[in-house]
């Protein structure tokens, strides 16, 4: 089973309810394999957060194990602590599916912080975002 790392982030602008993802997966020898941004309208940033999670695992076809780091403790939290789900049930329940197809552990990066792949990552989602 191959291994990977997985960086995620979102970008959301209140100003115009646009947002965008960004991720940057490395393989288990710590290369940068692909990257992706995507823009999204009428969304907010928590959701964000969840569809860069979704879209990444989508990514990986095989059975993997994948570790996906995001600055995101809403997404961590909820999928590792159990977090109550209150909203974005869909978004929730898609990235469940998602996770259900791979051996998966979320872990959580301080943001903005010299995280090299987080920072791309975060790139990544403001580019598309602003695009």
């Amino acid at each position: 089973m191959r291994n990977y790392t997985i960086y995620t982030d979102g970008a959301y602008s209140m100003n115009n309810e646009v947002g965008g993802i960004g991720i940057v997966i490395l393989n288990e020898g710590g290369e940068v394999v692909q990257t992706s941004k995507k823009k999204y309208l009428r969304s907010t940033s928590q959701r964000m957060e969840i569809m860069a999670a979704i879209k990444a695992l989508e990514m990986i076809q095989e059975k993997s194990n994948v570790t996906i780091i995001s600055d995101s403790n809403y997404v961590v939290s909820t999928m590792m602590k159990n977090w109550k789900r209150k909203v974005n049930n869909d978004l929730w329940d898609e990235l469940d599916t998602q996770v259900e197809r791979h051996n998966v552990i979320f872990k959580w990066v301080k943001g903005h912080d010299g995280d090299n792949y987080n920072e791309i990552a975060d790139d990544l989602a403001t580019e598309a975002r602003d695009s």
